[in-house]
């Protein structure tokens, strides 16, 4: 049922915001732009990750809704490398 619902409400990309905890863990919701640019994760908890580029909602929900997942995987990359050269830092 709720896969239809979020395939039903394509075009309204803030639609898919109450179902997104379901499709990815621990992701409570995508922070949008007033011009719906997709720019950050927010967790359960309330910390925000902001994505290494801003993202924009263009075609079929299924579409962006992948270039959301690859997005989460560079943006955590991205900041495991940034962590990892932190910790080695000497002070």
């Amino acid at each position: 049922d709720e896969l239809l619902e979020i395939l039903s409400q394509a075009k309204d990309p803030l639609a898919v915001q109450p179902h997104l905890k379901k499709c990815f863990e621990n992701i409570d919701k995508i922070q949008f732009e007033d011009d719906l640019a997709m720019t950050a994760m927010v967790s359960g908890e309330g910390e925000v990750v902001p994505f290494t580029q801003p993202l924009m909602p263009r075609g079929g929900v299924e579409n962006w809704m992948n270039e959301v997942l690859e997005e989460m995987k560079r943006t955590v990359s991205s900041q495991i490398v940034a962590a990892c050269a932190a910790y080695k830092e000497p002070e």
